[in-house]
């Protein structure tokens, strides 16, 4: 169909690179996941099994939020100031506690 016979969008098929940039950037901040709130309730519980693993020596299962996708990490967990250090598997990781989304016993 060309725009003569009404459609007026056929001439906007050629996007200059910089725009086409542009729009992909814009996308791609949309897809961004949303961090999720936590009640009051949560935190208290989070900070419970927490607290419980770390003077009993449990591991615990910490989920911990990222833009792209929720990280699981499973080990023990000692507490540093703001962080987590969850000794796993695979090493140790460093964790932000504002990162944080879930905390279970195992």
């Amino acid at each position: 169909m060309n725009i003569r016979d009404g459609n007026i969008f056929e001439a906007m098929r050629m996007v200059l690179p910089e725009h086409r940039e542009l729009m992909a950037q814009i996308q791609r901040e949309r897809a961004k996941r949303k961090r999720p709130v936590l009640t009051e309730e949560r935190l208290e519980e989070m900070q419970y099994a927490l607290s419980e693993a770390v003077r009993e020596g449990r591991a615990v299962r910490v989920t911990v939020f990222t833009p792209e996708r929720d990280v699981v990490l499973v080990g023990h967990v000692t507490v540093r100031g703001r962080e987590l250090r969850v000794r796993t598997a695979g090493g140790e990781q460093l964790v932000r506690l504002n990162d944080v989304i879930q905390i279970e016993e195992i």
